[in-house]
């Protein structure tokens, strides 16, 4: 009888190791599930975040945007848009071009980057108004009127 209630006891302190290797190995699998899960929440947290970091990024979705905002806020011609098109092209590189060798020389003063942004738009609205007719020159200084509105809407959100 003794030795029948030991090989119990046996198999029954085995069935509950059994158990609680089940039960451990579950909650292992929930903390996998849910390392995984948290993961890939994270992962989509920062590609959003990364999207909205810089508004426009690449250098040619920002000069189709500029285009097309041009094409629809002027009413632009397909000629004049194949005149346009040069001058804000080229514009864009110079812009690209200065800010990088301002980033290289480590001079990274926001007034002097504004103010070098502003002379160059003000060249390139000159060669653009060249193109266009009396109306759509006032239409451009409009348009130029928005976009710094937005840009300092934007930069005011960045701040807070």
């Amino acid at each position: 009888m003794i030795v029948w209630m030991m090989r119990f006891l046996k198999a029954f302190i085995d069935w509950i190791k059994l158990i609680r290797d089940q039960f451990v190995q579950a909650e292992n699998l929930k903390f996998l599930i849910m390392k995984k899960i948290v993961f890939v929440v994270l992962l989509a947290v920062l590609a959003i975040g990364s999207s909205y970091a810089q508004p426009g990024g690449d250098p040619t979705e920002r000069l189709k945007r500029e285009l097309d905002g041009l094409t629809t806020e002027l009413g632009l011609t397909t000629d004049q848009l194949a005149k346009v098109t040069p001058i804000v092209t080229e514009a864009q590189k110079k812009h690209l071009e200065a800010f990088a060798k301002m980033r290289e020389e480590g001079n990274m003063d926001r007034d002097k980057m504004r103010e070098e942004r502003t002379k160059m738009q003000a060249e390139t609205d000159k060669q653009l108004k060249a193109v266009l007719t009396p109306e759509q020159g006032v239409k451009l200084d409009a348009y130029r009127k928005k976009q710094a509105e937005e840009r300092a809407k934007r930069m005011q959100q960045m701040g807070q």
